[in-house]
């Protein structure tokens, strides 16, 4: 019987697969195997012992129902897993989970878990900055209303829009690479941190797992690997899955008919949008993205909890982690995706971008201070010009310039200069320039990413 949705409806089966039952005792099975290959290293245990443990793990012989058998008895689940792999062995039977307690199993194979799932968490990253990117490329100049307080404000590009937002990407590419050998991190130091059953070259066997495992090893642990690494890694989850969120919600805004600049795409060959009006042409994949980001968002509270324990531990941290590391993994993937998905294939109605700017003239009301100002009228004075002949304007029913033509304030102006402020097409400063600069600044990121993968 499935009950959350995260089984059967949200996530890619790669991210779930790497939180799985199956997949969370493989991971322990092999810090198991790479703890004993070590530990024969350093003559702790035999060579023959290691080799032993090590075919046990490889062969596969250890199987979740009979983890979950002896942990219904024993009701400890990584005691469950020790003896489940112990009752295969021969001579390794009596070395394995020598000189460690559960939490250097449980800790060291998330750390392994999380380590796999950045690779995915890059590469999202890079595809949703590649659809950004040509959205960048292609609209430059596509001059448009820009919006403030949900009002008309003055003209920006499409291009521009969409470079603001991609510049956060590339923000967010930098902390994930930057984070991750805080992140990911293991250790092995046994039930207080200090690493005593393992004897005095503790440090060196903890470094060593942890160098054939590929991970960063904690500096100083109680019985768990500190939490303020996860609070980092939920904490930029948290923060991407924000960024998707506004995104999505300006697209939801503007593909509102009456502003309907941009939109999903719908499939209209086949496409519902609504069981009860078949006109419907709803932004679903904007408006799932929005709501399980904040379901992301939600799953930092608990694990800044998680990060308060008792003394050296307690099990306080235990159960919601079995929630908020992987749910947050799996959605925080799942909306990337989407995200891409909606970029990837975005309908800008470029004409509707350019009826609704030249829908009335207010929103050169900025142009025309600047231009008054450039013509000797002090910049104070120009802007309460400019304000009070809005507002009769608004009163009257009238435009903006013919509110300032009958306030006679624009005879120091030439027709042709009045001309040019009326064309909101030339009224984008350095627009393009800074699309321009974003665009150099993501090749940085990406190179920076692929380094990480």
């Amino acid at each position: 019987m499935s009950i959350s949705p995260i089984e059967f409806r949200y996530g890619r089966e790669e991210i779930k697969s790497i939180f799985s039952e199956e997949s969370k005792l493989n991971y322990m099975l092999r810090v198991e195997k790479t703890l004993a290959q070590v530990q024969a290293e350093f003559n702790l245990i035999p060579v023959q012992a290691f080799e032993d443990i090590a075919n046990v793990v490889d062969s596969g012989k250890v199987k979740l129902e009979r983890v979950k058998e002896i942990e219904d008895e024993i009701r400890h689940d990584i005691m469950a897993v020790v003896r489940a792999l112990s009752e295969n062995c021969g001579i390794g039977e009596k070395y394995v989970h020598y000189g460690v307690t559960s939490n250097d199993i449980i800790d060291t194979a998330t750390a392994l878990q999380i380590r796999d799932f950045y690779h995915f968490l890059i590469e999202d990253l890079l595809n949703l900055q590649k659809s950004m990117e040509k959205l960048v490329r292609e609209h430059k100049l596509t001059v448009m209303l820009g919006r403030t307080h949900g009002q008309h404000a003055s003209p920006i590009t499409f291009g521009l829009k969409m470079a603001v937002y991609l510049s956060e990407v590339n923000r967010h590419v930098e902390r994930v690479i930057q984070a991750k050998s805080r992140v990911v991190a293991g250790k092995i130091m046994g039930p207080v941190g200090t690493g005593a059953s393992l004897g005095d070259a503790a440090l060196e066997i903890q470094g060593r797992v942890m160098e054939v495992l590929g991970i960063s090893a904690e500096t100083a642990s109680s019985q768990i690997v500190n939490r303020d690494r996860y609070v980092e890694l939920l904490s930029i989850l948290a923060g991407i899955a924000t960024s998707l969120e506004k995104y999505a919600t300006e697209i939801r805004n503007l593909q509102r008919p009456e502003i309907d600049e941009v939109s999903e795409f719908f499939d209209r060959a086949k496409q519902v949008g609504s069981s009860s009006m078949p006109s419907k042409v709803n932004p679903i994949n904007s408006e799932n993205v929005v709501s399980l980001a904040r379901l992301v968002r939600s799953f930092l509270l608990p694990e800044y909890e998680a990060a308060v324990t008792w003394h050296e531990s307690d099990l306080t941290n235990s159960a919601s982690e079995r929630f908020s590391i992987p749910y947050s993994c799996i959605l925080s993937d799942h909306i990337l995706n989407k995200m891409t998905s909606v970029f990837s294939s975005l309908v800008v109605n470029t004409e509707r971008m350019m009826k609704n700017l030249t829908s009335d003239d207010f929103v050169l009301s900025e142009r025309f201070v600047s231009e008054l100002t450039m013509g000797g009228i002090p910049r104070q004075e120009a802007h309460e010009i400019v304000r009070q002949a809005s507002m009769d304007a608004y009163a009257k029913g009238t435009s903006l310039l013919e509110s300032l033509k009958s306030a006679g304030v624009l005879q120091k102006l030439s027709d042709d200069k009045v001309k040019a402020i009326m064309n909101p097409v030339s009224f984008v400063g350095s627009a393009g320039r800074i699309c321009n600069a974003v665009l150099e600044q993501t090749e940085e990121a990406r190179n920076l990413a692929m380094g990480g993968l």
